[in-house]
């Protein structure tokens, strides 16, 4: 890559992450939601980039995504993030978990074109783990850090957020990714709420709900497993059961 060719990359990568009318091109997909009409929003921290991708990378392979641009349920259920997804806004619904392949077909969530869920992140660049940085992450966002890449985007696209929340009021804000509490508090103008906590097959699983920002806010565990994660159906059935009675006007915080 020249020099022009690098600088020209970077403008592309800085505007796409900053700019308000670019905001969907960074975000998975779905309904966004009005005032009027709003929808419930799902939010990870940054897009998932497993080992299988960077190998069809490496090999110069067509991504699945890249190929199916709907975001088509039957894309996502290869992967066990949107798996769970499914399976909580499901339980949401009243539903049970492991009814979860009848609901994603039935609502297609996060699908082009679907009413009702939509699907985004804080970070827009993909990674293999939330401490992953190499040259090639430095080359496609000019950052010698991943800290320094973090700032950037707290500094440029966090308002971006913060702004499309206030038009668009989601219905709540679904957020997973619990060492990144401070920045979802912060995209929704809400101050810290309170943990809540539950056991599953003797292994503790935490939540954290707060109601005084633009949405309600439930920042839940990494959806991909974990033991203290949602790794069963019955821990989302009781992460549903908090988000109902919690985020649903059961229950005030």
């Amino acid at each position: 890559m020249t020099p022009d060719q690098r600088d020209l990359h970077l403008k592309s990568f800085r505007e796409l992450a900053s700019c308000e009318s670019n905001f969907l091109e960074t975000c998975d997909g779905g309904d966004i939601g009005s005032i009027g009409s709003p929808s419930i929003w799902l939010m990870g921290v940054e897009p998932g980039w497993s080992l299988k991708d960077q190998v069809r990378e490496k090999e110069g392979t067509v991504e699945p995504r890249d190929i199916d641009e709907s975001y088509s349920v039957d894309l996502q259920l290869g992967w066990p993030f949107n798996r769970t997804a499914f399976k909580l806004l499901h339980a949401i619904e009243g539903g049970d978990p492991q009814d979860y392949v009848a609901f994603a077909k039935h609502a297609r969530p996060f699908e082009r074109g679907s009413k009702g869920y939509f699907k985004a992140n804080l970070f827009p660049v993909p990674f293999n783990n939330l401490d992953a940085w190499d040259e090639e992450s430095m080359r496609y966002t000019g950052f010698e850090s991943k800290a320094a890449y973090q700032t950037w985007v707290r500094e440029v696209r966090f308002p971006v957020l913060l702004s499309k929340l206030e038009l668009h009021r989601p219905k709540m804000l679904i957020a997973t990714g619990l060492s990144h509490l401070q920045d979802f508090l912060h995209v929704t103008k809400a101050q810290q709420g309170k943990d809540i906590t539950f056991n599953v097959n003797g292994h503790g699983k935490r939540l954290h709900v707060a109601t005084g920002g633009l949405v309600p806010l439930v920042v839940l565990p990494h959806l991909s497993g974990g033991t203290n994660g949602l790794n069963s159906n019955e821990a989302v059935s009781q992460a549903a059961q908090v988000i109902i009675q919690t985020m649903m006007g059961k229950a005030g915080v």
